[in-house]
Order: C-alpha cells, then structure tokens, then sequence
C-alpha cells in the first residue's frame, strides 16, 4: 500500500527559483495542497518547497513523489521546506493513497459575464459562474478569474496559460474575480510575473505555478 501526503509538486524552474529566491533548483515545489489530507494538517503550504522527505535530499518532484509513494501509510516522516526563504521542518503523517477522486460539483451563479482583456497580454478573462464552472469543470472551491482566450503568439500563451485555467493569484496576491485580475496585472512593473492557476477539470485538476515572462513578446 503506498503512502499519501495530499499535496502535488512540481519541478523547479530558474525562473521560478528567481522568484521565490531560492540558491538552486533542487527540491519540489508545491503547486497544490489537498484540503484536510495529512500535508494539510501538518501546515504544509502551496508555494512551499520540499527540500527533505524523512532525512533524504529531495532532487525533484518526480523524487518526492516515489519516496511518499515507498512510505507505508501512519508512517510520521520529517519534512524539511523552505518558505519566505526560512527553512523549517514539519511533521506530516502519511496517509492510505485514495483509490479515487470524487468530482466536485459547480455552484449557482449569474449569466456568463463578457470576457475582460488585457489582464496579461493577449490573454481575456471572466469571472467563475455556473455556466463557466460547468464548461470547464471547475469545482465550487476554486476561486479567482477564468482564462476565456489566449493569443497563441502571447507569452502567457508560450508559459503554457490556456482557456479553462483559473487564476488564482498573480504575484501572490490572491485573484477574486475578472476584475481583481485586470486591476493586478495593470499594477505589475516587473517582466516575469508568478502566476498560481488551477489546471484541468473536477477531480483530475490540480493547482500549479508558472511564470509569464513578458519580456519574450
């Protein structure tokens, strides 16, 4: 039986490293924490990066991955992370991994408001309603502005920002509605901008960091 943490990693790029003041790529980003799974409890957050696993070097997120994965269940390994360039270690509980995600359901709403633009270049947004939230399968805990367009020649576009991605914040500042996302992306004066999106549909979604490089246009 393999072991379950409730989190998912992603590699770390240069350029993320740049943003998150990080001294090399080594270690797991945390793209996403799963709600009340033992990463959860154990205070674990998105934007952390996993630098230990059980007193073992975490060279990537592929890494971290296969040594939860060899961990038994009710297993209490030390995990050392890096957050606000402070390192610290928690202790997280493995868990049973789940056999299946359950699908979230959407939430009421309004009519499909019309797309805003411009809140990155060549990138349109809408606020998260019903219609919205049944068309991408975007489950009702998932708050900020949905992606309705993006320019194939935009940098968001080449950061791999697509239609149905929800952001989630930009530069760390939490994203409400369409209308957060053009206010923010308007107050940004530096070229790589750190992005927090949800990516897929329902239960096979997940949240994750990219990096729009507005210098690339």
């Amino acid at each position: 039986v393999r072991g379950y943490m409730g989190l998912l990693p992603q590699p770390i790029t240069p350029d993320l490293a740049k943003l998150f003041n990080l001294k090399s790529l080594n270690g797991a980003l945390v793209g996403q924490v799963v709600s009340d799974t033992p990463a959860d409890k154990a205070g674990l957050k998105e934007g952390d990066v996993i630098l230990e696993f059980n007193s073992r070097k975490v060279e990537d997120d592929r890494q971290l991955r296969l040594l939860s994965s060899q961990t038994a269940p009710g297993t209490k390994v030390p995990v050392k992370i890096i957050r606000d360039s402070k390192e610290k270690t928690l202790e997280v509980t493995l868990a049973e991994l789940p056999g299946e995600n359950k699908r979230q359901g959407g939430v009421g709403g309004k009519a499909a408001p019309a797309p805003r633009e411009d809140a990155l270049e060549g990138v349109e947004v809408g606020d998260l309603d019903n219609k919205v939230r049944r068309q991408f399968g975007i489950p009702a805990n998932i708050q900020g502005a949905v992606v309705t367009n993006v320019d194939e020649e935009s940098p968001a576009y080449k950061a791999g920002l697509r239609p149905g991605f929800v952001i989630m914040s930009i530069d760390r500042k939490a994203v409400k509605n369409a209308d957060d996302a053009v206010k923010l992306s308007g107050e940004i004066t530096i070229q790589k901008i750190l992005l927090h999106v949800w990516v897929g549909a329902g239960g096979n979604g997940r949240s994750q960091f990219i990096v729009v490089d507005e210098s690339k246009k």
